[in-house]
């Protein structure tokens, strides 16, 4: 079992995808962008970087100033954060286990502590925050690194090809579910280890049971049971 399991937490954790509907209703006021539904906002999701800009007609220069702006609106809606069913009890089970467990996020800190205790979860031993758009490689190397872990030891659980990519550049494994922000054919094609779509799948695969899709590294990108 690995040392030390990191973990998203928008969308992996806590289930706040709604409100990536009512962040862009904002951010595409103040900047004239393209009025999107629910459903359209995860069709977006599901394309490159690049394309996203150009379908939304955002220059790339105020990228970063819109993901700041949109991490400020999130923080409005911390308290109305729930964790997903069936997370709390799996945390408990894998902290009972003597696994570390850590976070790391684009959300701020001070957030995700306060998602947490609205929560009752204090199975955290480490948290690291405001996480880039490009700099969740760097935030999981930081925690590795300080608290002793090789990247050997640790498997993260994150549910955007961001994620999937930082860790395949650093590279440690990394499970992709499909409850949050992504599509899971978005997910398989970015070619995480693994792809999960229940708690009781990412349970059965953190704790060293069978379940889980494992992604079989080829052209065809083929998912298969492990």
């Amino acid at each position: 079992m690995k040392k030390i399991i990191i973990f998203d937490l928008d969308g992996t954790l806590s289930n706040n995808v709604d409100q990536s509907e009512l962040i862009y209703e904002r951010i595409s006021k103040r900047y004239k962008l393209k009025q999107l539904s629910k459903d359209g906002i995860r069709e977006l999701k599901t394309k490159p970087g690049l394309k996203r800009l150009f379908d939304l007609g955002v220059p790339i220069y105020k990228l970063p100033k819109l993901y700041r702006e949109s991490r400020d609106i999130a923080s409005e809606f911390v308290d109305d954060c729930t964790i997903i069913s069936g997370m709390k009890e799996l945390l408990v089970n894998l902290n009972e286990s003597k696994v570390k467990l850590a976070i790391v996020s684009s959300n701020s800190v001070s957030n995700i502590n306060k998602i947490l205790s609205n929560n009752d979860i204090n199975t955290f031993s480490f948290i690291e925050g405001k996480a880039s758009m490009k700099g969740k490689k760097r935030k999981i190397k930081k925690l590795l690194r300080k608290h002793g872990y090789d990247p050997e030891d640790a498997i993260y659980v994150g549910d955007e090809i961001r994620d999937v990519l930082a860790c395949r550049s650093i590279p440690i494994e990394v499970i992709a579910v499909t409850w949050g922000f992504e599509t899971k054919n978005a997910l398989a094609n970015s070619n995480p280890d693994y792809i999960v779509e229940t708690i009781e799948e990412l349970s059965s695969l953190l704790m060293n049971k069978t379940g889980g899709h494992r992604i079989i590294k080829n052209r065809s990108r083929k998912v298969e049971k492990p």
